[in-house]
């Protein structure tokens, strides 16, 4: 038996150097026909290029929103430990204090991003900050309504 012959053609053209067939046009680069391009101007908005590095607003409300909620996370991590200690009075008025403060970040913080979400820079970290910013201050006010029910009945 004889092996099959194979067709002395290739059946695809060589290949480009450049890794791409000959004649089709990759990231703006010219070939047989195509429109050629130079590199786009760097200039301002109104070539595509960023007016502002960011939204320093919108960066500062998402840092205050996550610290705000750390502070309030690490707090609650910890009291179990100060009423294990036999420290009531203590965790009592540490948590009134980091309560207060826990809020008050919460609102300046949902305060920032609102402001950041009206100017005309990126939103993603200003949306972010809303977003923990309401669920710091709307948890706040729900452990202080829940345990102001308990002191009640």
């Amino acid at each position: 038996m004889s092996e099959p012959q194979q067709p002395s053609a290739q059946p695809y053209p060589p290949a480009s150097p450049y890794g791409s067939p000959q004649g089709t046009p990759q990231y703006g680069m010219p070939s047989q026909g195509a429109p050629q391009y130079g590199a786009p101007p760097q200039g301002g908005p109104q070539y595509g290029a960023p007016a502002a590095p960011g939204n320093p607003l919108g960066r500062t409300a998402f840092l205050v929103a996550v610290v705000t909620g750390a502070i309030g996370i690490l707090f609650s991590v910890i009291t179990p430990f100060l009423y294990s200690s036999g420290n009531y009075d203590v965790a009592d008025s540490l948590g009134t204090v980091i309560g207060i403060l826990v809020l008050i970040g919460g609102i300046a913080a949902g305060v920032l991003s609102i402001l950041a979400l009206r100017r005309p820079a990126p939103h993603l970290l200003a949306a972010i900050a809303l977003g923990i910013a309401g669920s710091v201050v709307v948890g706040r006010v729900i452990t202080w309504m829940a345990s102001l029910l308990y002191y009640l009945f």
